[in-house]
């Protein structure tokens, strides 16, 4: 699909401004808070310190390729490291601050938004599927991240991460048994692989835990 270069040089823009917005407010100690809360302001500060930090590890990513992308709003190898740069970002922030912090949402965002981008420009590549499908999950859209891992399961059976983060997905809702048959199956396309001991984790947990009990989400 043709992108129009003066709305994809919008779309760049309104992104980044986006993520910072969100990034004004995070780091603003006490911005909601009462005047007596100088506990909620000092974690608020901590905060605030590492966001930035982490931020200042992925400006200049989203810089450079930013750049690119205004002079060749098609550049699908700009797109997906756009978006690798807002996934590494995001994933620091959950990491490092705390998954229901929040503060991850807007990166994880923008991060959906750069990988539709690349695969508008060129579609099927299960790589840039799945990291869109883990994008999509954590910025709360867990019927998209599902449907699409499940697409990329029919039309690349052999990719084994695709099953991995399923059973994670699926995991996560309640669905043990489809859970169950995509871990499983990870383990029979990557026996050794870099996530197999995470898997076979997983597996005993849910084996352990009595039938129907509820799962966090990871």
């Amino acid at each position: 699909m043709a992108i129009n270069k003066k709305q994809s040089s919008m779309w760049v823009k309104a992104v980044l401004i986006f993520v910072a917005l969100a990034f004004v407010v995070s780091l603003t100690p006490g911005l909601f808070m009462g005047r007596n809360s100088a506990a909620q302001d000092t974690g608020a500060t901590e905060t605030g310190a590492t966001l930035e930090r982490i931020a200042n590890e992925h400006l200049a990513a989203v810089t450079s390729n930013t750049a690119v992308l205004e002079s060749d709003p098609e550049n699908y190898g700009a797109l997906v490291t756009l978006g690798n740069t807002y996934f590494d970002w995001a994933f620091q922030i959950r990491n490092q601050v705390g998954p229901t912090s929040g503060h991850d949402l807007p990166i994880w965002n923008a991060a959906v938004s750069a990988y539709e981008r690349a695969l508008a420009v060129q579609p099927g590549d299960p790589n840039v599927e799945v990291d869109l499908a883990i994008a999509l999950f954590y910025s709360g859209q867990a019927d998209r991240a599902i449907e699409l891992v499940e697409q990329v399961m029919e039309t690349s059976p052999e990719f084994a991460p695709a099953y991995f983060n399923a059973g994670i997905f699926y995991r996560a809702f309640g669905r043990t048994d489809d859970a169950v048959a995509a871990l499983e199956r990870y383990l029979e396309l990557e026996p050794e692989g870099s996530s197999a001991a995470s898997a076979r984790d997983m597996l005993a947990q849910m084996a352990a835990a009595p039938s129907g009990e509820a799962t966090t989400t990871p």
